[in-house]
C-alpha cells in the first residue's frame, strides 16, 4: 500500500497523511496534522527540515523505520 507522509529530517519525527485506496487518496490524521505543523518550519522556507514524500510502504520502512527513525509513528 503507498501512503503519503511528512518527515521531519531534524527530529526524525514522521506522519502518514493519506492512504492510497484503489485510485484515490484518502486523508489520515487530520486531527493529529495541526498539532505536528505548528511545530515545524513550513515547507516554502528554505531553511524546512520537512520532506513530503509518497512511500510504498516497504520502501518507507526500510528508509524510515529500520534506520531507528522512528520518534512519531501513526498510521
Amino acid at each position: 500500500m503507498n501512503r503519503k507522509y511528512l518527515v521531519d529530517t531534524l527530529t526524525h519525527e514522521y506522519l502518514c497523511v493519506a492512504l492510497k485506496k484503489g485510485l484515490d487518496w484518502v486523508p489520515s490524521n487530520e486531527s493529529i496534522l495541526p498539532g505536528f505543523m505548528s511545530t515545524r518550519t513550513p515547507v516554502t522556507e528554505d531553511d524546512s527540515v520537512l520532506l513530503a514524500g509518497e512511500f510504498n510502504d516497504n520502501v518507507f520502512f526500510e528508509k524510515w523505520i529500520r534506520n531507528g527513525t522512528n520518534v512519531l509513528f501513526r498510521y
